[in-house]
């Protein structure tokens, strides 16, 4: 009888799972989210109140502004292509927000919700829009591109092995979701970044944070540099922000790659 029911419930957990197919934005990659917009949106906005209620935000009006209007200027852009081509679902749920925080660390990250922070250590290297840019396109390709479902995902497509799936996928998702989440996004006063993505995800957020930057105007040929000064000398064993964007050579190398089809993106007369 066990092994029929879990028989039963590895069938039911495959077809859920095949029912549950997303498409990436840009790259047309198809994905599995289990999760809803709402809900991963509803946690990301408690898990991000929590956070800005230990951090404290700059002092400095300079930088501060300069990062928002980088992100009011791509956030735009990009609702506005998303609209045009019809993909406006991978803007479900998204509130768009940018902070700068008091912060030594070298390091930014974005909630799956759209909450986009950024350490004060990180900005002598994103130092100009065309910097911060990179940085920003990046974050936000990870959002529209629902990688935080996904990973939540893929999890609990693990742990629906052996499982009647109606026990995560029914009463108990709520709780399920919930210690997903914070497995995956580890956003706090001790860690105070989002745990690390899978290297898949990392290169389809870059070349979808380069065509972000391109739609807006933005230099694309300042990513691999950007990089590139980021892994330079010391830095790639000191900065925090290796620990969630892991650099090496064929990362930069995969940038300088996708730069002839970034480059379609730029808008005609630019």
């Amino acid at each position: 009888m066990n092994k029929k029911i879990k028989s039963i419930a590895a069938f039911s957990a495959a077809a859920i799972i095949l029912t549950a197919c997303g498409t990436v934005a840009f790259t047309g990659r198809k994905q599995v989210l289990l999760f809803s917009d709402s809900e991963i949106a509803s946690l990301s906005e408690q898990s991000y109140t929590e956070f800005m209620q230990t951090a404290k935000e700059s002092s400095d009006a300079s930088q501060t502004a300069m990062l928002v209007n980088v992100g009011k200027r791509m956030t735009a852009a990009l609702e506005s292509y998303l609209s045009k081509t019809g993909q406006n679902n991978a803007l479900m749920n998204l509130s768009w927000n940018f902070k700068l925080v008091e912060s030594n660390e070298v390091n930014a990250f974005c909630m799956p919700s759209g909450k986009i922070v950024f350490y004060e250590g990180i900005m002598p290297i994103a130092n100009t829009p065309d910097y911060i840019a990179v940085v920003m396109g990046h974050e936000m390709a990870h959002a529209i591109a629902k990688h935080g479902n996904e990973r939540m995902s893929q999890q609990i497509s693990l742990d629906m092995v052996g499982f009647v799936a109606g026990e995560l996928i029914g009463a108990k998702k709520g709780e399920t979701a919930q210690s997903l989440f914070d497995l995956g996004f580890n956003v706090g006063s001790q860690v105070g970044i989002l745990l690390p993505y899978s290297r898949k995800h990392e290169y389809e957020a870059d070349r979808i944070g380069l065509y972000i930057m391109a739609i807006a105007g933005y230099d694309i040929e300042a990513a691999p540099k950007f990089w590139e000064k980021m892994s330079a000398g010391n830095n790639a064993s000191s900065n925090d922000f290796f620990s969630t964007h892991p650099c090496d050579a064929k990362r930069i190398e995969a940038l300088k790659e996708a730069l002839p089809e970034a480059r379609k993106f730029i808008p005609a007369g630019r």
